[in-house]
């Protein structure tokens, strides 16, 4: 006998299914692979309290154990005037869970002997021949030479001495030159982007620190001067075709408009009103899907839909391979699953961009490692959107999850909560 609450999530499961199965998913209850229902509606009673404290306008949670959709909740509205209830085929600005899919694309191009992993990134961007570090982004000491080139690996893996703006890294006097420049300025090419950002001194030798950065746009440029083709088309022809991903893209085709979930953004100011209680409010960039751009971002640019995102997530699970396609070998797959972090850089890398909470991470090509904290083998692979939407996988399990709202900037990181409340749903 199924409980009330299984029940009712098959009930809603079933709801789903149809666009589910266009997309070729299969829906199937969390016991037949070993999960109880009742157990992962706990997720429910933590994401629900979100939107009714005012905290996030909606969500979509989709949990997947391989290529089987075994639950799916979600709450909120995705339009200004609140009337619209979230769907599960709704569009989402998915920003840095774009970093993987471009890095991704560049080891296509190093298995098939176009790029190397070692090559300077002078080879292709000339003007980094010569770049100046100030030493944690301070202006004010002298700045130095380098002593190692910018490496295509270290634009993977945030180890290239670049950053971002004072919004997203450290506050410091590079930091805010990179405010100045605005390198996510949809109003240039991707070139004289990049010719901005490499006036701009670096915050760290090459390959010694970890700091989040605009290293994949760098490497988004890269692939276009390889390929002969502008970004989208090329993670078209190359990954979101084959793979089946009808719904991502830089701009979305405007037949799919009405499915484009509107941005919301922290509230700048905030003003008693009696009865209202969210923390957000409308947000200029909620174009950003819909808008054709001067250049395609691989850094933050894409837009995608949580079934669309699980594909790729499945690829990576099946070393390169999704329904018989190959995208990329097995051998370069396991690049993207294995710790990247030169040894110059310490232990715990990622604490010197994000702090004593990032004490058991590490990174990859692109990929986030959460590491058991006892044993320090991987109990996760995962990575973030500034919109606040996350994914992870569980290589072991088999389990993979995306989370999809709109939401901006990042302030609620639970990506470790949830996973635990899976862990925890085992039959």
């Amino acid at each position: 006998m199924f409980s009330a609450l299984r029940f009712v999530f098959v009930f809603l499961l079933l709801l789903t299914a149809s666009r589910s199965l266009a997309d070729n998913l299969k829906i199937t209850p969390p016991e037949e692979v070993g999960y109880s229902s009742e157990k992962l509606m706990a997720l429910k009673d933590m994401l629900d309290p979100y939107i009714e404290g005012g905290k996030l306008p909606n969500y979509l949670l989709s949990i997947f154990h391989e290529d089987k959709k075994i639950f799916e909740i979600m709450n909120g509205t995705t339009d200004f005037e609140f009337k619209k209830p979230i769907r599960n085929d709704d569009i989402f600005w998915i920003a840095s869970m774009a970093k993987p899919i471009t890095s991704l694309a560049a080891l296509q191009l190093v298995e098939r002997g176009e790029l190397d992993l070692n090559d300077p990134i002078d080879k292709y961007l000339p003007y980094f021949s010569n770049p100046l570090v100030a030493v944690d982004g301070n202006m004010a000491s002298e700045l130095k030479p380098t002593n190692n080139k910018i490496l295509v690996k270290n634009l993977l893996t945030h180890t290239s001495g670049l950053t971002y703006g004072s919004t997203i890294a450290k506050e410091n006097d590079v930091s805010n030159l990179y405010d100045d420049i605005n390198p996510m300025s949809p109003l240039r090419t991707l070139s004289d982007t990049v010719s901005l950002i490499s006036e701009l001194p670096l915050i760290a030798e090459p390959n010694t620190e970890f700091n989040y950065s605009v290293g994949i746009l760098l490497l988004g440029l890269i692939i276009e001067d390889i390929t002969g083709m502008r970004l989208g088309d090329y993670l078209e022809a190359n990954i979101f075709k084959p793979l089946g991903m009808k719904d991502t893209a830089f701009d979305i085709e405007a037949s799919k408009h009405d499915r484009i979930a509107a941005l919301f953004q922290a509230k700048r100011v905030t003003v008693q009103v009696p009865g209202e209680n969210l923390s957000y409010e409308p947000s200029p960039l909620t174009k950003w899907c819909k808008n054709k751009k001067m250049a395609d971002h691989g850094g933050e640019g894409l837009c995608s839909t949580a079934a669309d995102y699980h594909k790729f997530i499945q690829l990576l699970m099946n070393k390169g391979e999704l329904n018989g396609t190959r995208i990329l070998s097995e051998e370069y797959t396991n690049l993207m699953l294995t710790n990247q972090m030169p040894a110059e850089a310490g232990e715990a890398p990622l604490t010197n961009f994000f702090g004593p909470v990032a004490k058991n991470l590490q990174f990859s090509y692109g990929v986030g490692i959460s590491l058991d904290k006892e044993t320090q083998l991987p109990r996760y692979y995962w990575w973030a959107g500034a919109a606040n939407t996350f994914f992870w996988f569980d290589t072991k399990t088999r389990l993979n999850g995306v989370f999809m709202t709109h939401h901006f900037p990042v302030l609620y990181n639970i990506i470790d909560q949830l996973y635990e409340v899976t862990e925890q749903s085992k039959l």
